[in-house]
């Protein structure tokens, strides 16, 4: 990890870095956050990383800031325009259901960019919006409105495999909870007790929350696949002098229960610090209220303290055995999910360092934005 750090330091300038830097002791969670800063993006200036120590979370940050590098560079000529009707019936279907919500059902008739991208589930290549992979967010937009815009299914790894299961992993959680706020009482959420967490990663991080005096509430959010998504909150203790009143959330999706748990919880932890940070663009004075709404805050303390309604975590299963049964497994949770193709757009492929960035674009699954 720590050769990984040096290595995407040391290329900072390639890719417009000016700062690195721990963010760790503006909490008091013992989660270890890093903020990376790119001024010239085409995004988010500034991103932020997680994990059990310094270097992991450093690397995390770096690798959320080249994602959106990479996705910010597409070449020209890798993009075709054209309007879906044009590219035939198959490919309109398969992108209906991504449409903003609402949209007019013209869409079909815009002239949009697309690139090729490679089918996991069916072997081919296949158009993609390139509305749906770029991350040029700025005012106004290249791309007509048609499809919504975020960051998810865009990862890094050290392979392009390990890009691919990250992605996908990420795409999986954001579809069941997306899921889960539309449809509650079709996946309705099981709340886990804290006390009830066996597994020797998230009750490492459960034991830091406690000993800061921070609660945590937490969700596993059931879907149409067999991975564990997980969502949670962590809030301050009553009693304690507030540095972040409102919870931070965090969510997560990973082969087993233990790492997807430990990771929605720095998640949580990581979003407190990043509030409090307030260096972020996308989080508004609308975030830092005059006034909390107290009796909220406390209702949220009692529930997370409280094990009433609440179940143990499940009996942990094992991880994949190798990359390829990972991919396997990610890939049957898609099509579970209702996943109708698995495309990846390869964004970035360098040695020194030595990562990739894709984009992985899984049609029709929705996202969490507000739609």
């Amino acid at each position: 990890m720590e050769e990984l750090v040096r290595a995407l330091f040391s290329a900072r300038r390639r890719f417009g870095i000016t700062r690195l830097g721990s963010l760790t002791r503006l909490d008091r969670a013992g989660v270890a956050v890093a903020q990376v800063v790119r001024p010239q993006s085409l995004s988010n200036a500034v991103s932020q990383g997680k994990g059990a120590n310094v270097m992991e979370a450093a690397a995390s940050a770096l690798m959320e800031t080249l994602e959106c590098w990479a996705a910010e560079r597409i070449a020209p000529e890798r993009i075709q325009v054209a309007s879906a009707r044009d590219l035939g019936e198959e490919i309109r279907n398969l992108y209906a259901g991504c449409r903003v919500h609402g949209f007019d059902a013209g869409w079909d008739q815009l002239r949009l960019g697309w690139t090729d991208g490679y089918d996991l589930l069916t072997a081919r290549v296949l158009p993609v919006p390139v509305a749906l992979v770029d991350t040029i967010y700025t005012l106004p937009s290249p791309h007509p409105v048609a499809f919504p815009r975020s960051t998810r299914g865009l990862a890094a790894g050290p392979t392009m495999l390990a890009a691919i299961i990250h992605a996908a992993l990420e795409v999986l959680e954001r579809a069941s909870v997306a899921g889960a706020e539309r449809y509650p009482r079709s996946y309705p959420e099981l709340r886990i007790d804290p006390a009830r967490v066996g597994g020797p990663l998230s009750s490492r991080v459960l034991a830091c929350l406690r000993a800061a005096e921070l609660a945590a509430g937490i969700w596993l959010v059931p879907g149409d696949h067999d991975l564990p998504v997980f969502r949670c909150q962590v809030i301050e203790m009553e009693g304690h002098r507030e540095i972040a009143p409102l919870p931070g959330e965090g969510f997560a999706c990973d082969f087993t229960y233990d790492r997807a748990l430990a990771r929605a919880l720095m998640e949580g932890a990581q979003a407190r610090v990043t509030a409090l940070a307030g260096a972020r663009e996308d989080i508004t004075r609308a975030a830092y209220p005059e006034r909390y709404d107290r009796e909220y805050l406390n209702a949220r303390r009692h529930a997370f303290l409280s094990p009433t309604e609440t179940i143990a975590l499940p009996v942990d299963r094992d991880g994949p055995a190798s990359g390829a049964a990972a991919l396997s497994a990610v890939l049957d949770a898609l099509k579970g999910a209702g996943g109708q193709a698995a495309l990846v757009v390869p964004l970035y492929s360098g040695k020194n360092p030595g990562l990739d960035v894709v984009r992985l674009v899984v049609p029709p699954l929705r996202d969490l934005n507000r739609e």
